[in-house]
């Protein structure tokens, strides 16, 4: 019976590894650590009202920065080293269960920035530019199939439900933004805005899942009822061959750029009052990218199946660390058998998370500057001729402290109090150098959210490094006064 449940797990696993329901918010990796930085140009793009103060004008070449987020830290997945056989064993059960109580989102976010450019006349007004290509995704591995494959017997839970809204997504798309800001004449309030055009690349998603499985007591009969929705858009095109089988074509790239459009908004202010800047900012609000290029959509063949299923001799397939591939291509070949295939008749939308940034930072003298930080991140997904009732929320308060030492180097670091949608995070530090040789050249480098600043504790983290140029301004030195001389 025990060899049956597993059995069914293996199967159910092939088919649903890819699936999953979101439990929790996505992380935010990103802690702005150079929002309320002294000279750094990053500071505008998480408000397009902001200028770097001792920067004139600058260039961004090359940046990269990485997030990535995943369920368990390293310490969590508890190794344990067996000198007997001289390996590390791990509990799966003890995994799953851990799974199945802090969430199952992994997220991946990468931003390769090309170009960037800023120029300011005094405080009364800058201009920015810039462009780069951006990855976005996330996958959220099912609560339900974790129930199933820990507690769940068959004999006596004939029915098992999985269903999610919004389980996979990936989205690889090029921006290039433009924005400017204003100072008002009367008051010290600066208010800035910035278009972002976007233009995708590739897009993948699972839009929708439902499945119920259902079972006899001597587990004899499987009966699978599914609906699901997978979308595909781009520069690749998907093609059903003669034999039924799926190829990809590449043919596109050769003949075509991708022409995906779309757009997003920044809307950003800042209210200065005697040492304290008061900061505002709402990031990519505005419908996303319209994927037309190749819309392709896979969905059941038949949405209500039933399967003999007498049982598996485990020990038949797996073998001391070996799989039997052919039971394994039969599996396959049966859940392919359900799967059909429809081109859309309409291109859609997909929407780019959105942020808002909130903050307040002193200046203590030329050398030093604090400052705190609200950040918040909804995703909802597609929209417009489809419906989503899934919204992700996830926010950061972080306080961090700027040092500017010696005019070539300025040292940033971060504390984020955190809440993913589902759990609270208190300690989530990060750190940012740049130097900046000559004052013309900054060479940056950041890291953030070690969790605990453990690295075996890491759940969540954020890399960046990159060059700039930079014109740097001068203070004027005070003059003295000339003495005056009488003649006596």
């Amino acid at each position: 019976m025990k060899q049956t449940i597993h059995s069914i797990s293996i199967a159910i696993l092939l088919m649903v590894a890819a699936l999953g329901a979101p439990v929790s918010a996505q992380r935010i990796t990103d802690n702005a650590v150079f929002y309320h930085s002294i000279r750094s140009p990053w500071s505008n793009r998480y408000n397009p009202s902001l200028f770097p103060r001792e920067s004139g004008w600058y260039f961004t070449t090359a940046k990269t920065s990485l997030q990535l987020s995943i369920p368990l830290s390293y310490e969590e997945l508890n190794l344990q080293y067996d000198p007997e056989r001289n390996v590390s064993v791990l509990n799966i059960n003890e995994v799953l269960l851990k799974m199945r109580e802090n969430g199952c989102n992994f997220y991946n976010n990468n931003d390769i920035n090309l170009l960037g450019f800023g120029f300011t006349k005094g405080e009364i007004f800058h201009f920015t530019a810039s462009a780069g290509i951006k990855n976005l995704t996330s996958f959220n591995i099912p609560l339900g199939f974790i129930d199933f494959i820990t507690q769940g017997n068959m004999g006596e839970n004939r029915h098992v439900e999985f269903g999610a809204k919004d389980i996979f997504s990936n989205q690889i798309f090029a921006y290039a933004s433009v924005g400017a800001a204003f100072k008002l004449p009367v008051i010290p309030l600066t208010i800035g805005g910035r278009i972002n055009v976007l233009d995708g690349i590739s897009a993948l998603s699972i839009d929708n899942l439902s499945i119920d499985l259902h079972t006899e007591e001597d587990v004899s009969v499987m009966r699978l009822t599914s609906d699901y929705m997978m979308r595909m858009a781009g520069m690749a095109q998907i093609k059903k061959t003669a034999d039924g089988k799926y190829d990809i074509s590449f043919e596109s790239l050769k003949e075509k750029v991708p022409m995906n459009l779309g757009f997003t908004f920044d809307l950003g202010a800042k209210y200065t009052f005697s040492i304290l800047d008061f900061s505002l900012s709402i990031v990519d609000l505005g419908p996303g990218i319209k994927w037309r290029q190749s819309p392709t959509a896979i969905v059941p063949k038949q949405k209500d199946i039933s399967i003999s299923f007498s049982g598996i001799d485990l020990s038949t397939i797996m073998n001391q660390g070996t799989v039997d591939t052919t039971f394994m291509g039969r599996i396959k070949d049966s859940l392919m058998a359900m799967i059909d295939y429809t081109e859309e008749e309409s291109a859609y939308w997909y929407s780019i998370p959105t942020r808002l940034y909130a903050g307040v930072s002193a200046s203590i003298g030329h050398f030093l500057r604090v400052g705190y930080l609200f950040q918040g991140q909804w995703y909802n997904g597609w929209h417009n001729n489809h419906k989503s009732d899934t919204n992700h929320f996830a926010c950061n308060n972080t306080l961090s402290a700027h040092l500017n030492l010696f005019n070539w180097m300025e040292l940033s670091v971060v504390n984020s109090f955190s809440y993913d949608g589902q759990h609270f995070s208190l300690l989530n530090p990060g750190c940012a150098l740049t130097l900046s040789p000559g004052q013309r050249t900054q060479i940056f480098a950041a890291i953030e959210y070690l969790t605990d600043m453990n690295p075996e504790r890491i759940k969540a983290a954020h890399f960046m490094f990159g060059i700039n140029v930079v014109g740097v301004k001068k203070n004027n030195k005070q003059k003295l006064p000339k003495i005056q001389q009488t003649d006596l």
